[in-house]
């Protein structure tokens, strides 16, 4: 099976609403709530690069997460400009604009990143986030946007 555009941009919006969620505290805080709405959806061999340079895998990923949990009811992502760069069968590039207000573990609290994301299909349906990198959108640009949202 093909990915599907609509199908990468629902994992795209569904993962990014469940961690402003999470941090937020604005859903449950149980592991099997973590685990159905994140884990479950990275891949075992996850590589995450961040803006300023930190490499995450999923262990990684799993504790940071799992000590935040509630701790920023201010915290907001809103995902903008989603492009499906290139699908091949079971793998789609993707980039979009990941903008965060309120972030108090970023080097920049209200920021925008731009982020490459790797997804694949998973041999039992649905879709994993196989490689995430982020870059910081230039100032110029984080400057002139709305942090209302």
């Amino acid at each position: 099976m093909t990915l599907q555009t609509a199908q990468i941009e629902t994992a795209i919006h569904d993962i990014h609403d469940f961690f402003t969620d999470w941090v937020g505290g604005r859903c449950p805080g149980d592991a099997e709530t973590f685990q159905r709405n994140a884990l479950d959806r990275i891949s075992d061999d996850l590589v995450a690069i961040f803006p300023a340079g930190r490499r995450f895998g999923k262990e990684d990923f799993k504790g940071y997460m799992s000590s935040i949990y509630g701790s920023n009811p201010d915290f907001r992502i809103k995902i903008r400009d989603i492009r499906v760069n290139h699908v091949d069968g079971n793998m789609a590039v993707v980039n979009y604009q990941e903008w965060q207000k309120a972030a108090k573990d970023s080097d920049r609290p209200n920021n925008g990143r731009i982020t490459t994301m790797v997804l694949g299909e998973k041999p039992t349906g649905g879709v994993e986030i196989l490689q995430v990198h982020e870059t910081w959108l230039p100032d110029e640009t984080v400057a002139t946007e709305s942090f209302e949202f």
